[in-house]
C-alpha cells in the first residue's frame, strides 16, 4: 500500500495536571511559599518532559502495511504484512493500530510497543468469508508518553481494494450448450482473439502477441508472421444471472451478514454466483468466448471474450453482483437479444417459477441464439412451485432444460484446509527455506 501520510496530531489527554500547576502557579504567587514554587516545577517538569516525549514521537515512529495478494477467493485466506518503525531516540511503549477497513471477519486493529530506534514486524490474516469489492484502510497510529498526558496520532489516508472472487467447484450440474454458426465449421470472419480455427497467416503487427507467431512462414518469408483465426464456430456463450430481488429464495439480509464461508445451504443468488463461476471457467478452459450478464441495481456487463484475462474479468463482476434488481427476466432478455450476436448460446439461471418471460425465450431463438435454462429447484431453496413442471414445458417448447437442486456443486477446487499456503523462514543456520503453512480458522 502506498501511503499518503499527513501531519501528526498531538492532543492532551489529560487537563487536570495542567489546572493542577496553574493552580499551583498561582499559589506560589500569592501564598509565597517555597513548596507550592516545589510544587509547581516538579508538575511543570513532568508535564514538559511527557510532551517532548509525545513529540519525539509523533515525529519517529512509522508504520507501513503490505498486502500479499490483492484478489482472493472466497475461503482463502488474506494476509497483510505491517512494520513498525521507531525513529526516535524514546521508546515508545504502546502504539495502537486503527484500521477502518471493510473487509468481513478481518481486523488489523492491535496495540504494539517498539523501542528507541528500532522496529517490529508482524502479519495479520483472515479467511475471506464473503465474496465482494472490500477497502483496506484508511488506518492511523496513536501512541502516547508514559504518563498518559498527550497522545499522538499519524494517520494514513491511502487505502488498497480487495476483490474476493467466488470460488469455483468441480462438479457443474449441467453441461455447457453448443452454440451453433450460421455456417459450415468455418465461420466467415475472422477474430481478433485466438480460437482453435487457423485461417491463414498475416503480417506481423506491433499489437500481436508473439505467441501467435507463425515461425515456419516467418523463416520461409524472412519477415514476421502470425496465424490468423476464424470466429469460434462453436459460438458464444452469454452466462444470464437472474438477479431481480422479487424471485430470491434462501438467506435473507441477516443471513448475508453473517460472516461464514459459503456452503452447502447458500440462497438461490450465491448459488446462481458460484455455478456461473464455475461454468465460465469450464467453457474458457475449452476456448469458448464467454460473457456475463447480471442485471441488480447495478448491472454487471461483460462481452464474450477468450482467455485468462477473461476469467478474472467475470470473476471481478461476479464478486459484486447482488439480486438487488427490479428488471423481470423478460426484460432481461430482450435487453441480451440487441447484444449477443446469431450463433451464441445462452445460459439462464433463474429460481422463478412464473411464465412471462417464455415469450422473451422465443423471440430469442427466432434470433437464432439457443437458450438453455438452469432452473433453481425452488423446493430445496425453501420455496414453493413446481421447477419440475416448469423444466417439462420448456422441454415441451423446444427448450433445455435442467433443474439444479442446493448443494449440487460439489467441493471447491484447492479447497483451502488443503491448500495453505507457503512463506519464507530462516533456520539457526542463516539458511532461507520454503515452509508450508496450513490455514489457521
Amino acid at each position: 500500500m502506498q501511503l499518503l501520510e499527513t501531519k501528526p496530531a498531538i492532543k492532551i489527554q489529560r487537563r487536570l495536571p495542567l489546572l493542577l500547576a496553574a493552580a499551583l502557579a498561582l499559589a506560589s504567587i500569592v501564598l509565597s511559599s517555597r513548596v507550592w514554587m516545589t510544587l509547581f516545577i516538579g508538575l511543570s517538569g513532568l508535564i514538559l518532559v511527557a510532551y517532548i516525549w509525545t513529540w519525539q514521537l509523533a515525529r519517529g515512529v512509522r508504520g507501513s502495511r503490505r498486502l500479499r495478494f490483492g484478489w482472493v477467493s472466497v475461503g482463502d485466506r488474506l494476509s497483510e504484512e505491517f512494520v513498525l518503525t521507531n525513529r526516535s531516540f524514546l521508546p515508545a511503549l504502546w502504539v495502537e493500530i486503527v484500521d477502518d477497513s471493510n473487509v468481513p471477519g478481518y481486523r488489523a486493529a492491535v496495540v504494539r510497543s517498539v523501542g528507541a530506534s528500532a522496529s517490529v514486524r508482524w502479519r495479520r490474516s483472515a479467511i475471506c468469508t464473503r465474496r465482494g469489492q472490500y477497502r483496506l484502510g484508511p488506518w492511523a497510529l496513536r501512541t502516547a508518553d508514559p504518563f498518559g498526558l498527550f497522545e499522538a496520532t499519524i494517520p494514513y489516508s491511502e487505502t488498497d481494494q480487495v476483490v474476493i472472487h467466488p470460488p469455483i467447484y468441480s462438479r457443474a450440474p449441467v453441461p455447457l450448450p453448443a452454440g451453433h454458426s450460421s455456417g459450415q465449421a468455418r465461420a466467415r470472419s475472422t477474430s481478433h482473439q485466438a480460437t482453435i480455427n487457423a485461417a491463414g497467416v498475416r503480417a506481423y503487427q506491433p499489437a500481436d502477441p508473439q505467441r501467435w507467431i507463425h515461425w515456419p512462414t516467418t523463416a520461409r518469408r524472412d519477415e514476421l508472421y502470425v496465424r490468423q483465426f476464424d470466429l469460434d464456430a462453436a459460438g458464444d456463450i452469454w452466462l444470464l444471472l437472474d438477479m431481480q430481488e422479487a424471485v430470491q429464495l434462501g438467506q435473507d439480509e441477516a443471513d448475508k451478514a453473517a460472516d461464514q464461508v459459503a456452503g452447502p445451504d447458500v440462497g438461490t443468488e450465491e448459488f446462481a454466483v458460484l455455478l456461473a463461476a464455475t461454468l465460465s471457467a469450464r467453457a474458457l478452459q475449452q476456448n469458448r468466448a464467454v460473457g456475463l450478464a447480471a442485471y441488480g441495481r447495478e448491472p454487471q456487463l461483460v462481452v464474450p471474450q477468450h482467455g485468462q484475462g477473461q476469467q478474472w474479468r467475470l470473476l471481478q463482476s461476479l464478486a459484486v453482483v447482488n439480486a438487488d434488481g427490479e428488471n423481470d427476466l423478460s426484460r432481461v432478455l430482450t435487453d441480451l437479444g440487441q447484444l449477443a450476436r446469431r450463433g451464441s448460446a445462452v445460459i439462464i439461471i433463474t429460481p422463478s417459477n412464473r411464465l412471462d418471460w417464455f415469450p422473451a425465450l422465443l423471440q430469442l431463438a427466432q434470433r437464432s441464439i439457443r437458450s438453455h435454462v438452469v432452473l433453481l429447484d425452488r423446493s430445496s431453496f425453501g420455496g414453493d412451485g413446481n421447477s419440475v413442471a416448469m423444466r417439462d414445458t420448456l422441454r415441451d417448447l423446444g427448450f433445455v432444460a435442467n433443474v439444479v437442486r442446493q448443494g449440487e456443486l460439489g467441493e471447491p477446487i484447492e479447497e483451502f484446509e488443503r491448500r495453505g499456503y507457503w512463506e519464507f523462514k530462516v533456520t539457526g543456520t542463516g539458511k532461507a527455506v520454503a515452509v508450508h503453512s496450513p490455514f489457521e480458522r
